[in-house]
């Protein structure tokens, strides 16, 4: 009787290890990624392979995708997927990361690379989207895998706040890559908004950081303000001008410092506003130059007067 118990037991566990993970040939596996914790407010990491850490290493690599999955009649639909690029082997790690993320009730948390420390291990990994749904499907892998340590483990280090794992996970850090992505197509076309160096892109491209260009044109349906040389324009008086700065302190039309702060500086209207002001301040120096012509004028007849007066 117990060796018949002990028997189905060991069936059991056969079939629950086989229903985990299916080798489809060699290292490309199907991978259902066991959770130590499967609950509301937690934050986890898994584990992708050991990385370099000062000891030559083995080739280890994780190249394939990783899917989570939440949602039911009773709760709301959560879908994250990242498509891994990694590996470390003799004294050097590579890794790349590309997700796609559902964003659920606005969040704007997506995947991250990470290193960190399991039970005296380096190890590189994936810090899976927060938000206070878990995802109750769990994770999911599929592709090539090996490890000379842990291999696509989750790992919790925060429920509700409160850290978790502390005695074997430490040392958790941000992991910058430097491998190069490219794009070689005619064209490459995005419907909505692309944000680099942000996640909450408010425009088609938003760049949070420096753009280098050798050439950026922009175009505008503003008029060019052309009109400015008719006949018929009402050109403010340079007294007008000089009220209205020491009020307002700053050019008529011109946005104020506060105003920039707040809603940004649009290049296309600037530019040509500029190029108002640079219109109306020729305007401005043409009238002058007329202006010391006439009074060149007048003084060439006051000393020829004078000449006159002293004969």
């Amino acid at each position: 009787m117990y060796k018949h118990i002990t028997v189905s037991v060991l069936l059991a566990a056969a079939l629950i290890t086989a229903q985990a993970q299916t080798t489809i040939h060699g290292s490309y596996k199907a991978v259902t990624i066991a959770l130590d914790q499967n609950v509301a407010y937690s934050k986890t990491l898994i584990l992708l392979h050991e990385i370099y850490d000062g000891t030559l290493l083995p080739n280890n690599y994780a190249v394939g995708t990783i899917m989570a999955l939440r949602g039911s009649t009773g709760s709301y639909q959560r879908i994250n997927v990242a498509d891994i690029r990694s590996s470390s082997a003799y004294n050097g790690t590579a890794a790349t990361l590309e997700s796609f993320d559902s964003n659920a009730y606005g969040s704007n948390q997506v995947w991250a690379l990470k290193t960190c420390m399991y039970n005296g291990k380096k190890y590189l990994a994936v810090d899976v989207p927060y938000l206070a749904g878990q995802h109750s499907q769990g994770y999911h892998f599929v592709g090539w895998v090996n490890s000379s340590g842990e291999a696509l483990k989750a790992v919790t280090y925060e429920v509700d706040g409160v850290p978790q794992n502390q005695t074997v996970l430490t040392d958790i850090a941000s992991y910058a890559s430097e491998m190069t992505q490219n794009h070689l197509a005619g064209k490459l076309l995005v419907s909505g908004n692309v944000g680099i160096g942000t996640t909450t892109p408010q425009a088609k491209l938003a760049v949070n950081g420096n753009i280098l260009a050798k050439e950026v044109k922009v175009k505008t349906d503003i008029s060019v303000p052309d009109y400015v040389f008719e006949e018929d324009y009402e050109l403010l008086t340079l007294d007008e001008i000089e009220t209205y700065v020491k009020e307002h302190k700053h050019l008529p039309e011109v946005p104020s410092a506060a105003d920039i702060e707040k809603d940004g500086l649009d290049l296309g209207e600037m530019n040509l506003l500029l190029l108002k002001k640079v219109e109306e301040l020729t305007l401005h120096l043409i009238e002058k130059e007329k202006e010391i012509k006439r009074l060149a004028e007048f003084e060439d007849r006051i000393q020829q007067l004078e000449q006159h007066i002293k004969r």
